[in-house]
């Protein structure tokens, strides 16, 4: 069923269609362009003489005039920044019906300074986009910043799901994390700020969380998808190069602010927590290791909630810059805070580790059903800075600064129900579980660039960077306890028992950094030869890293094996306080030397250097040739610290180098049409969390992660091929296809941890096979008048086999019955996170005269393994999602904007499940139906989370 909400946005976009369906009835049509790159020239004025009938150019450069009256008439056309061309003359009489005016062409006005100054103009439509792609010398897809703040979307996570070949991973309150190209898992892909690249936040891995970054700060998104030898080369699925606003030309003041709320909550209320007496340093950190720390050390003040009936979401953004100094100096600073209440109320049915036996294999056996609601508070601020001084037209230099600071709060509880039945007389065991976990993220990239035309043949380019990001996660707080629900022959509850013996209530400090400082240097000489211009460009990188990371877990169990029922109106907490607590053996930093299962406390340094060379010409009048080599050499080292034993792995140094070699032909098939073929090598890096062989405890999954220390860095060779057409006005059609060839690639795999066969850890490893991933891409966009439509589709296929178990029963010897036996076998299947099927398509209308844009935008993602399980077929799938977006902005006066936002209008719903009918499956305490099963009887539900419609709302101002 569709929402009321989503039935009155319909009904909006309905009527709206209606209301300019009516407005064709024109007499006069013309069109406007660029003279030099035949782009139209949007909300351009164009003006009949001496009558009422004024006008402007629609997305796709047309211009219309209704029911004029018969008569000879002047048309003229007014543009900021272009000179005026003349006027065009037209008659009208009776019964012409429409009249065909002649094309207005108009050239930009005032001189341009030299190539190093980049202008700022109408750099941020979609035409300049589109032209961008066009005269790029590699294949990329870009995302405009107009396209950007018109979209539903507010992080550049969400809005990269608008590009072709990306779809994207979300966290549990249905928001965009972390993006996955061309199939490729968030780990082959990398993230750069205006060219240079960032380091991680993340505690295991290196991709950047692209949440983190406000759509608010963005000049345009760039999708590189085919490096070349001047661009680092760790990334195989693609790049995404966030190119932050830059100083304008003239005077700019823009500021927006919005409210807003998640329907979810109309059900509901947000938990909330008091995070202001939390301890940002553990007892460890405090007193230091031996310290035998005590109950008194830890507060408890955060697992207490309190209910916010109706949170409002807020948003606020402000972009300020000029230029000074006769134009010479740039200043520009954009900053945005975002403060949203999110959430999901999630149902898990827990899949037993190892299944039930039968004579063909393990079937899924389901031991427990999850209950889960969660409650996040995301806080967001974010500031870009760009200066930029101009001394000549030989030498500029530029200074970069970017700075994201956000909290998560997020409130978690859990209800886990043992499987059993409803029949009269029974008991239920349910494990009650509280968790409250506050995560600081910082993300701070300074950058210092210099270009400098030393003749005029030869150009110098240099980067000197500093990076740092952190992530710090204080005090992460839970408490579990049990309780025996006994039921009567009415069905109501009869008692409910607090079963103390096995509580627990943990503590977990956590804090990792990674810091870079980098440096960039480019030659690049152009000389003239054999009749033609040619390209040589060379230089290199040099990247020191080093990371740190901190841990310690403390798990205080209840020292009693008494049960009793919950006193009345007293809390569980209260309750579980007053009997006493002592360290779990199986616990961590307990001050008397316990395990080290845990105890990921390491520190670890990483030195990359870079050398090459490349060339770019013309090998005919329409064929460009751009090939080089690229050499990386990369140094790795680790140690393991504060260990009270010995560890195999507990320090290591990794050396390795990688040759790559790319080459890129670009064919121009005429002015408008280009044809692609590129062949390059590129490499991804293991995460430190990924070789470093020290135990990650689950935050939602099932299973603890633990490093490998043997894992290999991963290489690929990638093939593309694509058809180019650009019409102009903003619109392109687009055909590709890909191939990528890995080796050593990098799966999550569920296996023993070593110690105990019954114990399973997520452990990365290389399948020695490799894996393959091909696909085919399609790109539309098309304007008719006022409406207009963009698409995309990308079909994706890859292959990697790898060893999975196979539990079964065998028959017996000696007279013994069937027996059950753990076998190994093969699987062919998917790269983890690769659906084959993602596709776009928004609705666009845009009416010049009312001031008026409107999209609807519908995305599309299929079936893709989300958890790769260590039995053969029982792996989980997310199944195929679709979301409705809806964003307007209505322009109020010359400078107010009203605009809104509506995500998830119909409420879609992500689900998990596993490739097994529910006739096929089983549970622990008997046949028991689950529930929230899809009609499709070929697939099982495992998972389903529920986040609704939330909306924005706001007004903007532009000077």
């Amino acid at each position: 069923m569709i929402s009321k909400t989503a039935q009155l946005f319909l009904f909006f976009v309905l009527f709206l269609t209606c209301v300019a369906t009516k407005s064709f009835s024109q007499t006069i049509k013309g069109n406007a362009f660029d003279i030099k790159t035949g782009e139209p020239l949007v909300g351009a004025t164009v003006h009949i003489e001496d009558t009422k009938y004024t006008t402007a150019v629609e997305l796709d450069g047309s211009y219309t005039f209704k029911n004029v009256k018969p008569g000879k008439y002047e048309i003229e056309i007014d543009l900021v920044g272009y000179e005026k061309p003349e006027r065009i003359t037209i008659e009208v009489t009776e019964g012409n019906g429409i009249v065909k005016a002649s094309d207005f062409k108009l050239r930009q006005s005032g001189k341009q300074l030299a190539e190093v100054l980049v202008t700022n103009k109408d750099k941020k439509s979609d035409a300049a986009a589109r032209s961008m792609e066009q005269k790029s010398d590699y294949i990329q897809n870009i995302l405009s910043q107009r396209a950007i703040e018109l979209s539903p979307d507010v992080t550049v996570a969400n809005a990269l799901q608008r590009v072709s070949g990306v779809n994207v991973q979300r966290d549990n309150s249905g928001e965009g994390r972390y993006a996955i190209i061309r199939g490729m898992d968030q780990r082959y892909n990398t993230t750069l700020i205006n060219g240079i690249k960032i380091p991680s936040p993340d505690d295991k891995y290196r991709y950047v969380p692209m949440d983190l970054f406000p759509s608010e700060l963005i000049e345009r998104i760039e999708v590189i998808k085919a490096l070349t030898p001047n661009m680092e080369g760790d990334a195989i699925g693609g790049v995404m190069n966030l190119v932050m606003k830059s100083a304008p030309d003239k005077f700019i003041c823009n500021v927006n602010i919005a409210g807003g709320y998640s329907f979810l909550f109309a059900d509901r209320g947000f938990s909330a927590f008091d995070h202001s007496g939390m301890n940002k340093n553990s007892p460890d950190q405090l007193h230091g290791s031996a310290y035998p720390a005590t109950q008194a050390d830890f507060s408890v003040g955060n697992l207490y909630y309190h209910n916010l009936p109706a949170p409002i979401n807020s948003m606020v953004g402000l972009t300020i810059g000029n230029r000074f100094f006769k134009k010479k100096l740039g200043v520009i600073v954009s900053a945005a805070y975002q403060n949203f209440y999110k959430g999901s109320n999630s149902d898990f049915f827990v899949l037993s580790s190892q299944g039930y036996a039968t004579p063909t294999g393990s079937l899924p056996n389901f031991t427990d059903a999850e209950s889960r609601q969660f409650s996040t508070q995301t806080n967001r601020i974010a500031v870009n800075n760009k200066i930029d001084y101009i001394f000549n037209d030989r030498n500029k230099i530029s200074l970069f600064n970017f700075y994201v600071h956000q909290n998560d709060y997020q409130a978690r509880f859990t209800q886990d129900s043992t499987y059993g039945t409803n029949s009269s007389g029974t008991a239920k065991d349910v494990d009650i579980k509280f968790r409250s976990k506050w995560q600081i993220q910082d993300l701070y990239n300074a950058t210092l660039q210099g270009e400098h035309r030393l003749s005029n043949k030869l150009k110098f380019d240099w980067s000197g960077v500093y990076s740092i990001a952190e992530n710090r996660i204080p005090d992460l707080s839970g408490y579990d306890y049990n309780e025996e629900v006994k039921f009567g022959s009415n069905g109501q509850i009869v008692s409910d028992t607090l079963n103390a013996y096995g509580s627990h209530i943990t503590h977990t400090w956590q804090y990792n950094t990674d810091k870079d400082l980098a440096g960039y240097a480019n030659l690049t000489y152009k000389p003239h030869l054999f009749g033609e211009d040619v390209e040589f460009e060379g230089g290199g990188l040099y990247r020191q890293k080093t990371r740190t990371n901190y841990y310690a877990e403390y798990d205080l169990a209840i020292a009693t094996t008494t049960t009793s029922p919950i006193p009345q109106n007293v809390q569980a907490l209260d309750y579980l306080q007053t009997l006493p607590q002592q360290f779990n053996p199986s616990g961590d930093n307990t001050g008397t030397g316990a395990t080290t299962q845990h105890n990921n406390v390491y520190t670890a340094h990483e030195t990359i250097t870079a050398e090459y060379i490349q060339t770019k010409f013309m090998l005919t009048s329409k064929l460009q040739v751009l090939g080089g080599v690229r050499i990386e050499n990369t140094q790795e080292d680790y140690t393991l610290t504060n260990q009270p034993i010995a560890l195999p792995g507990q320090n290591a140094t990794y050396a390795y180098t990688d040759v790559l070699p790319s080459v890129h032909f670009k064919y121009a098939l005429n002015d408008k049409q280009n044809i692609r073929a590129s062949y390059f090598k590129s490499l991804s890096r293991p995460g430190f969390g990924d070789i470093v062989p020290a135990l990650y405890p689950p935050d939602d999954g099932d299973y603890d992660f633990k490093g490998n220390d043997t894992l290999q860095h991963t290489t690929a060779n990638n093939y593309d091929l694509r058809y180019e057409l650009f019409p102009g006005r903003g619109e392109q059609l687009l055909l590709g296809a890909f191939y990528k060839s890995l080796q050593n690639p990098i799966e999550y795999c569920v296996t023993s941890d070593g110690y105990s066969t019954s114990k399973l850890i997520v452990l990365p490893e290389n399948p020695p096979s490799g894996a393959r991933n091909f696909g085919f891409e399609a790109v539309f966009t098309k304007y008719f008048g006022k409406f207009g439509i963009a698409a995309n589709y990308t079909y994706t296929n890859s292959k990697v086999t790898t060893t999975k178990l196979v539990y079964r029963l065998v028959p017996g010897s000696g007279g013994l019955g069937p027996q059950e036996k753990t076998t190994d076998t093969t699987q062919t299947r998917p790269l983890q996170g690769q659906a084959a099927n993602i596709g776009n398509i928004s609705l666009l209308y845009k009416n010049q005269q009312l001031g008026l844009d409107v999209q609807l935008a519908l995305a599309y993602t299929g079936d893709f393994i989300l958890q790769v399980s260590p039995y053969y077929n029982q792996d989980y799938w997310q199944k195929a999602y679709t979301q409705l977006d809806f964003s307007m902005e209505k322009k109020i006066t010359k400078h107010f904007a009203f605009f809104a936002k509506v995500n998830n209008i119909l409420n879609s719903k992500h689900k998990a499940f596993v490739k097994f009918s529910v006739s096929q499956t089983s549970t622990a305490n008997g046949d028991i139906a689950i529930p929230y099963q899809d009609k499709n009887k070929n697939i099982t539900i495992v998972q389903r989370d529920v986040t609704n419609t939330n909306f924005l709302a706001g007004f903007k101002y532009k000077f």
